[in-house]
Protein backbone atom coordinates (compact mmCIF):
# COMPACT_ATOMS: atom_id res chain seq x y z
CA UNK A 1 0.00 0.00 0.00
CA UNK A 2 1.21 3.42 -0.87
CA UNK A 3 1.80 5.57 2.30
CA UNK A 4 2.50 8.27 0.58
CA UNK A 5 -0.03 11.36 0.71
CA UNK A 6 -1.85 12.64 -2.58
CA UNK A 7 0.23 15.71 -2.35
CA UNK A 8 3.34 14.11 -3.31
CA UNK A 9 1.94 12.16 -6.13
CA UNK A 10 3.64 12.00 -9.23
CA UNK A 11 0.32 13.52 -10.94
CA UNK A 12 0.10 16.32 -7.83
CA UNK A 13 2.64 19.22 -10.14
CA UNK A 14 0.06 18.70 -12.59
CA UNK A 15 -2.92 18.93 -11.14
CA UNK A 16 -1.49 22.10 -9.78
CA UNK A 17 -1.10 23.16 -12.94
CA UNK A 18 -4.54 21.71 -14.13
CA UNK A 19 -5.74 24.64 -11.01
CA UNK A 20 -3.72 26.95 -12.44
CA UNK A 21 -5.23 27.04 -15.48
CA UNK A 22 -9.08 26.48 -14.38
CA UNK A 23 -8.20 29.57 -12.28
CA UNK A 24 -7.02 31.39 -15.36
CA UNK A 25 -9.95 30.74 -17.27
CA UNK A 26 -12.38 31.80 -14.43
CA UNK A 27 -10.89 34.96 -13.60
CA UNK A 28 -10.79 35.62 -17.57
CA UNK A 29 -14.40 34.57 -17.63
CA UNK A 30 -15.32 37.02 -15.03
CA UNK A 31 -13.31 39.80 -16.57
CA UNK A 32 -15.53 38.82 -20.03
CA UNK A 33 -18.43 39.15 -18.18
CA UNK A 34 -17.87 42.31 -16.73
CA UNK A 35 -16.82 43.48 -19.89
CA UNK A 36 -20.30 42.58 -21.34
CA UNK A 37 -22.37 43.72 -18.62
CA UNK A 38 -20.55 47.38 -18.83
CA UNK A 39 -20.61 47.37 -22.78
CA UNK A 40 -24.49 46.39 -22.71
CA UNK A 41 -24.72 50.23 -21.31
CA UNK A 42 -26.52 52.57 -23.74
CA UNK A 43 -23.53 54.93 -23.23
CA UNK A 44 -20.58 52.54 -23.83
CA UNK A 45 -22.62 50.94 -26.67
CA UNK A 46 -23.48 54.06 -28.12
CA UNK A 47 -19.62 54.76 -28.14
CA UNK A 48 -18.79 51.52 -29.80
CA UNK A 49 -21.19 52.26 -33.05
CA UNK A 50 -20.19 55.59 -33.25
CA UNK A 51 -16.08 54.33 -33.91
CA UNK A 52 -16.89 51.81 -35.88
CA UNK A 53 -13.98 50.14 -36.26
CA UNK A 54 -11.72 51.37 -33.46
CA UNK A 55 -15.00 50.79 -31.39
CA UNK A 56 -14.48 47.13 -33.07
CA UNK A 57 -11.28 46.44 -31.37
CA UNK A 58 -13.22 46.36 -27.91
CA UNK A 59 -16.27 44.67 -28.90
CA UNK A 60 -16.03 41.91 -30.09
CA UNK A 61 -12.52 41.13 -30.44
CA UNK A 62 -11.30 41.87 -27.19
CA UNK A 63 -14.54 40.57 -25.57
CA UNK A 64 -14.42 37.07 -27.76
CA UNK A 65 -10.74 36.65 -26.74
CA UNK A 66 -10.86 37.30 -23.23
CA UNK A 67 -13.99 35.06 -23.41
CA UNK A 68 -13.03 31.84 -25.61
CA UNK A 69 -9.44 31.90 -25.65
CA UNK A 70 -8.84 33.23 -22.10
CA UNK A 71 -11.81 31.44 -20.66
CA UNK A 72 -12.97 28.54 -22.28
CA UNK A 73 -9.37 27.16 -24.12
CA UNK A 74 -8.02 27.79 -20.38
CA UNK A 75 -10.64 25.36 -18.77
CA UNK A 76 -9.66 23.26 -21.62
CA UNK A 77 -6.27 22.99 -21.61
CA UNK A 78 -6.76 22.33 -17.43
CA UNK A 79 -9.06 19.06 -18.17
CA UNK A 80 -6.58 17.97 -20.62
CA UNK A 81 -3.50 18.12 -18.25
CA UNK A 82 -5.77 16.44 -15.22
CA UNK A 83 -7.38 13.97 -17.59
CA UNK A 84 -4.33 12.82 -19.85
CA UNK A 85 -2.73 11.05 -17.12
CA UNK A 86 -5.22 9.46 -16.05
CA UNK A 87 -6.58 7.63 -19.41
CA UNK A 88 -3.06 7.14 -20.57
CA UNK A 89 -1.75 6.23 -17.64
CA UNK A 90 1.50 7.73 -18.26
CA UNK A 91 3.28 10.83 -16.73
CA UNK A 92 2.62 14.07 -18.61
CA UNK A 93 5.73 14.10 -20.70
CA UNK A 94 6.85 17.60 -18.97
CA UNK A 95 5.87 19.46 -16.54
CA UNK A 96 8.44 22.30 -17.16
CA UNK A 97 7.02 22.84 -20.67
CA UNK A 98 3.26 22.72 -18.69
CA UNK A 99 4.56 25.63 -16.54
CA UNK A 100 5.85 27.27 -19.75
CA UNK A 101 2.87 27.28 -21.84
CA UNK A 102 0.89 28.19 -18.69
CA UNK A 103 2.96 31.45 -18.66
CA UNK A 104 3.08 32.14 -21.50
CA UNK A 105 -0.96 31.92 -22.05
CA UNK A 106 -1.18 34.02 -19.42
CA UNK A 107 1.09 36.53 -20.53
CA UNK A 108 -0.07 36.23 -24.31
CA UNK A 109 -4.35 36.20 -23.76
CA UNK A 110 -3.72 39.27 -21.14
CA UNK A 111 -1.78 41.23 -23.63
CA UNK A 112 -3.66 40.44 -26.11
CA UNK A 113 -6.77 41.54 -24.36
CA UNK A 114 -4.85 44.69 -22.92
CA UNK A 115 -3.41 45.64 -26.65
CA UNK A 116 -7.25 45.08 -28.09
CA UNK A 117 -8.88 47.37 -25.50
CA UNK A 118 -6.17 49.97 -25.14
CA UNK A 119 -6.43 50.81 -28.60
CA UNK A 120 -9.46 50.54 -29.08
CA UNK A 121 -10.37 52.79 -26.63
CA UNK A 122 -7.57 55.35 -27.85
CA UNK A 123 -8.28 55.36 -31.48
CA UNK A 124 -12.01 55.56 -30.84
CA UNK A 125 -11.25 58.55 -28.27
CA UNK A 126 -9.17 60.29 -30.89
CA UNK A 127 -11.72 59.63 -33.72
CA UNK A 128 -14.49 61.26 -31.93
CA UNK A 129 -12.57 64.08 -30.17
CA UNK A 130 -10.74 65.25 -33.52
CA UNK A 131 -13.77 64.03 -36.20
CA UNK A 132 -11.78 61.91 -38.24
CA UNK A 133 -12.17 58.24 -39.70
CA UNK A 134 -10.32 55.43 -38.23
CA UNK A 135 -7.00 54.97 -40.42
CA UNK A 136 -6.05 58.88 -39.28
CA UNK A 137 -6.68 57.88 -35.90
CA UNK A 138 -5.30 53.97 -35.74
CA UNK A 139 -1.80 56.28 -37.97
CA UNK A 140 -0.83 57.95 -34.69
CA UNK A 141 -0.59 54.75 -32.54
CA UNK A 142 0.42 52.65 -35.52
CA UNK A 143 4.36 51.30 -34.65
CA UNK A 144 2.93 50.73 -31.23
CA UNK A 145 -0.03 48.87 -32.22
CA UNK A 146 1.65 46.75 -34.28
CA UNK A 147 4.18 45.48 -32.00
CA UNK A 148 1.64 44.96 -29.37
CA UNK A 149 -0.25 42.74 -31.10
CA UNK A 150 2.80 40.77 -32.59
CA UNK A 151 4.49 40.69 -29.21
CA UNK A 152 0.95 39.49 -27.54
CA UNK A 153 0.32 36.90 -30.85
CA UNK A 154 3.91 35.62 -29.92
CA UNK A 155 3.28 35.08 -26.50
CA UNK A 156 -0.02 33.38 -26.81
CA UNK A 157 0.95 31.12 -29.63
CA UNK A 158 4.28 29.68 -27.83
CA UNK A 159 1.71 28.90 -24.40
CA UNK A 160 -0.71 27.39 -27.25
CA UNK A 161 2.21 24.93 -29.24
CA UNK A 162 3.86 24.41 -26.08
CA UNK A 163 1.06 22.67 -24.57
CA UNK A 164 0.57 20.84 -27.84
CA UNK A 165 3.47 19.56 -28.32
CA UNK A 166 3.62 18.19 -24.33
CA UNK A 167 0.43 16.88 -25.09
CA UNK A 168 1.41 14.84 -27.96
CA UNK A 169 4.72 13.90 -26.38
CA UNK A 170 3.10 12.87 -23.54
CA UNK A 171 0.55 10.41 -25.77
CA UNK A 172 3.24 9.11 -27.95
CA UNK A 173 5.79 8.83 -25.01
CA UNK A 174 7.07 5.02 -24.95
CA UNK A 175 7.01 5.56 -21.18
CA UNK A 176 4.69 3.54 -19.51
CA UNK A 177 5.27 4.43 -16.03
CA UNK A 178 1.92 4.41 -14.11
CA UNK A 179 0.72 8.08 -12.89
CA UNK A 180 -0.84 6.62 -9.43
CA UNK A 181 0.04 3.59 -7.77
CA UNK A 182 -2.26 1.45 -7.19
CA UNK A 183 -4.72 2.82 -9.75
CA UNK A 184 -5.97 1.33 -12.29
CA UNK A 185 -4.11 0.73 -15.50
CA UNK A 186 -5.41 1.63 -18.61
CA UNK A 187 -7.04 -1.07 -20.69
CA UNK A 188 -4.91 -1.14 -23.62
CA UNK A 189 -2.60 -2.53 -21.07
CA UNK A 190 -4.65 -5.17 -19.47
CA UNK A 191 -4.49 -7.23 -22.79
Amino acid sequence: MNDKPLSESPSSSTDRLGLRFILFGVFCLFVGTMQGFLQSTPRIRHWIHMTGQAGHLVDPLAHAHINLIGGVVSVVMAMVYYLLPRLSGKKIWSPFLGEMSFFFMVAGVLGFYTVLLTFGILEGNRMLDQGIVYPLARAVYQPYHRIGFVLAALFMGIGHWTFVWNVFATVWSRDNKVVLEGAPTPAKERV
